[in-house]
């Protein structure tokens, strides 16, 4: 009897753990997988912006988890630092805006490593993911040499005591902003000294005083991430943007002379035989009537 009651006691435990194994499986596999990306860029006034997205789902079923909590945090020394944690709006998006005199830590090759953590909820699984990247500066310069106007470029990074360290080799887009996007003139890469230079064309539309907004960017570079940067300077084409009417004709704003008469001669003579119908009616009921 001892013998049946201890193995009917550990038949009965077996079971019990078995469907809490299975209670467990089948709750873990109704969670939702995640998917945490990041992306880094350097705006035009030197401010850093970290870009977070957090996705559910996969395949075509992928969409935004909202109002999730994310974690940032570095590593300084092997020492681990929080940053701050953003929550995402509806589309699963959120961003980190970092003022530009902030320095990042670095490692031993130069790298800012930055560490973001979804922990997870019931109906889905924790994410994590890493960005690293490297600062990376630009200096815009114009000089006008023989009448000839120039562009230089000049991409570099600074080391601990403060000296400029050119950065070779890194692809730069040159353009001009326009209303909507921007015109690019030319790419290409920084030579040994770190520079990218580049004449000017004279047909470049500016606003009424000639001003044009240049554009210089890095894009989404593995090791510098996302740079831009902007710079005013008067080589534009003066334009006016003043809006004038346009010449009389049949698709301007205004009619031809001509058509406004023919129309008015037509609509008086229209209302001319009206009236005179009118009046023609009410002199046939007085005659009928014996009042003339």
């Amino acid at each position: 009897m001892k013998t049946n009651y201890i193995l009917n006691t550990t038949t009965l435990f077996l079971c019990v753990f078995c469907c809490l194994v299975a209670s467990y499986n089948a709750v873990a596999q109704k969670k939702s997988k995640t998917r945490l990306k990041a992306y880094y860029e350097k705006i035009s006034n030197d401010d850093k912006v970290i870009s977070v997205i957090l996705n559910k789902g996969s395949g075509l079923q992928i969409e935004g988890v909202p109002n999730a909590e994310i974690f940032l945090s570095m590593y300084d020394n092997e020492k681990e630092i929080e940053l701050t944690s953003l929550f995402t709006d509806s589309n699963g998006e959120t961003k980190l805006i970092i003022e530009a005199n902030y320095v990042f830590p670095k490692d031993e090759s130069g790298y800012s490593v930055i560490t973001l953590n979804y922990n997870g909820n019931d109906s889905l699984k924790a994410s994590k993911n890493k960005i690293k990247f490297k600062d990376l500066n630009i200096d815009i310069s114009f000089d006008i040499v023989d009448s000839v106007k120039q562009i230089v470029v000049y991409a570099f990074n600074i080391d601990s005591i403060g000296n400029k360290l050119p950065i070779n080799e890194v692809e730069l887009h040159i353009g001009v902003e326009r209303l909507f996007s921007t015109l690019y003139l030319q790419k290409n890469e920084t030579d040994d000294k770190g520079i990218v230079s580049m004449e000017f064309p004279n047909d470049i539309a500016g606003d009424s005083i000639g001003n044009i907004t240049l554009i210089v960017k890095i894009d989404d570079h593995r090791d510098y991430g996302t740079i831009t940067k902007s710079a005013k300077i008067n080589w534009g084409m003066i334009v006016d943007y003043n809006s004038k009417s346009n010449a009389r004709s049949l698709f301007g704003d205004e009619a031809p002379l001509w058509m406004i008469i023919s129309v008015i001669i037509i609509l008086s003579g229209a209302w001319y035989h009206f009236i005179l119908a009118i009046f023609k009616v009410l002199k046939m009921r007085r005659i009928d009537s014996g009042i003339i």
